[in-house]
């Protein structure tokens, strides 16, 4: 069997369903035959966000993500977002390869492995044109070994029609991460500070998500009484639960202030417990720290813990209760107390609270994302861009799962939304996409990618917000006391824009706007893209942090 044709056969035996990409002379013929294998396909308009796309699809779908690009610029033109995989612990495998190798200095020639391993991802390349099939197996079992991205380069291109012989089915491993229950001195430790604690909080982070043993963490936190609280991409975890914090961090909700402040001992299991979820450690300072994970770098890389253990969340919390009941350890009934119960209330009821009065009077961000928060049903996607606005959707917008919430900021980049939003879209055709990003960002590649969202007849619902220029530079010349000029821009009308590629597009303004756009919404084409331009004032909005 020829080479691209095995290749678009072991993606397809591998049990790829899904591939993002960009067409070139190094992967158009293994695009072609993978469609023809049966595989589906989205292609971008960028590489860019191609590579998001399969980030996104891979977040929501806990599956290994797929994208294609060509040789030299191609490649390039994905390395941001293979950074933002890799701070984000996204599997995927990224496609490419060599330029033709009868030419010494081919225009698109470049050193792929030195791109790709500064941005922290791994690099796959066959030594001989036989070992493709073995070596893009193992790209597959490294990106699930390795929780990153893994580039797998095969050999020139002009070699793709060379035989590789009798075609052999992969074998690729994946099994189920086992648990442990072991009673080390660390866990004794743990127990010991969690009987002691008065109020603790048990913390859930994204390793509880992909580990999936959200139950068992909070069957502890409720013999406990204990508050639960989340890092921002566990985001609604336990939604619906009575003793839900929300988020803890520089991104959660200031009713909680109070309840951590008073706290006295932090339980995280799956979290990395990074700058924005501590606030750079005040958050947890004073309190004793129990900390549980699967990654052993993990342990004290950005603050010191009280007590580690490394293991699976849910064995260990199973454990702990379990050595909890053994001594008759009774619960802390800080769940409980008024300082909880009261910013519980509080939180919920800001989801529910009325808008005011239509009006001329012109929109706030706060009063938007709340509109669009009633109008489109609970069950659907959140996808958020970096911008000076992220922090209002965060708090304000709710899943169903954690799995159905991207925040597009792992890199502190802009422009991510759009791509991620598409590759969240394709995962979950049944369910709406809700993609909350600012104009700077969607200027900066959401634009060209709105195109492919109509292209696949996505239900993907836009909440521009846009304030007319880079808002994060406009508060930094602001606050110097400088003309901000530099950072605003006079941007085309998007809801024109919008319409002409084949969506929809709807303006609002003013509190009487905010109805007619709920409206809008609720009756839209559910296969044609919607985009929904607010217009902000960069002088009211608020701050990120």
């Amino acid at each position: 069997m020829k080479m691209n044709d095995t290749i678009a056969r072991l993606l397809k035996d591998i049990g790829v369903a899904q591939m993002f990409g960009v067409i070139g002379d190094v992967n158009l013929f293994i695009v072609d035959r993978f469609m023809k294998e049966g595989g589906k396909y989205t292609s971008a308009t960028t590489e860019s966000a191609a590579v998001l796309m399969a980030s996104g699809w891979a977040q929501v779908t806990g599956k290994t993500g797929v994208a294609t690009v060509t040789c030299g610029p191609g490649l390039v033109n994905a390395l941001m977002p293979m950074v933002e995989a890799v701070k984000g612990h996204v599997p995927m495998v990224i496609v490419t390869g060599d330029s033709l190798s009868k030419f010494k200095y081919h225009p698109q020639s470049a050193s792929h492995r030195e791109f790709v391993l500064a941005t922290g991802a791994g690099y796959e390349a066959p030594r001989r044109i036989e070992d493709v099939p073995r070596d893009l197996v193992h790209a597959f079992q490294r990106a699930w070994a390795e929780r990153r991205p893994i580039v797998f380069n095969f050999p020139s291109y002009d070699l793709q029609w060379e035989d590789l012989g009798e075609y052999q089915p992969p074998r690729l491993q994946t099994p189920d991460r086992a648990g442990t229950q072991l009673d080390t001195e660390a866990l004794e430790l743990a127990v010991g500070i969690i009987a002691s604690s008065k109020r603790p909080i048990v913390l859930a982070g994204y390793g509880v998500v992909t580990s999936g043993q959200a139950d068992a963490v909070l069957k502890l936190a409720r013999r406990l009484d204990a508050p639960v609280m989340t890092t921002l991409r566990t985001k609604d975890l336990y939604r619906g639960e009575p003793n839900n914090l929300g988020v803890l961090g520089i991104s959660g909700r200031e009713e909680v202030t109070e309840a951590v402040g008073v706290s006295d001992c932090v339980i995280a299991f799956g979290a990395s417990l990074h700058m924005f979820t501590t606030a750079n450690g005040t958050l947890l300072a004073k309190k004793r720290l129990v900390m549980v994970t699967d990654d052993r770098s993990e342990i004290g890389r950005t603050m010191a813990v009280d007590a580690a253990i490394l293991g699976e969340p849910g064995a260990v919390a199973e454990r702990m209760l379990y050595w909890l009941d053994e001594a008759e350890i009774p619960s802390s009934q800080f769940a409980s107390e008024e300082v909880v119960t009261q910013a519980v209330a509080a939180i919920n009821a800001s989801y529910d609270a009325s808008l005011p009065a239509p009006s001329d009077a012109p929109i706030t961000i706060g009063q938007a994302l709340l509109a669009v928060e009633h109008a489109v049903q609970q069950q659907r996607l959140l996808v958020t861009d970096g911008g000076r606005f992220m922090r209002q959707p965060w708090q304000l917008m709710r899943v169903q799962h954690p799995r159905h919430f991207i925040a597009g900021n792992l890199f502190g980049a802009i422009g991510t939304g759009i791509g991620y939003a598409i590759g969240a879209a394709v995962a979950e055709r049944g369910l709406p996409t809700l993609a909350v990003v600012g104009d700077g960002g969607f200027m900066l590649g959401g634009l060209t990618e709105f195109h492919t969202a109509v292209r696949e007849k996505l239900d993907l619902i836009v909440v521009l917000c846009n304030d007319g220029g880079y808002g994060a530079e406009y508060l930094h010349f602001t606050d110097y006391g400088m003309d901000p000029s530099l950072a605003l821009f006079d941007w085309p009308e998007f809801s024109e824009v919008a319409s002409t590629m084949g969506g929809q597009g709807v303006i609002v303004r003013t509190l009487a706007d905010l109805g007619v756009m709920q409206e809008v919404i609720r009756s839209r084409s559910r296969g044609k893209p919607l985009l929904i331009d607010l217009k902000l004032d960069p002088a009211t909005m608020p701050r990120t942090f």
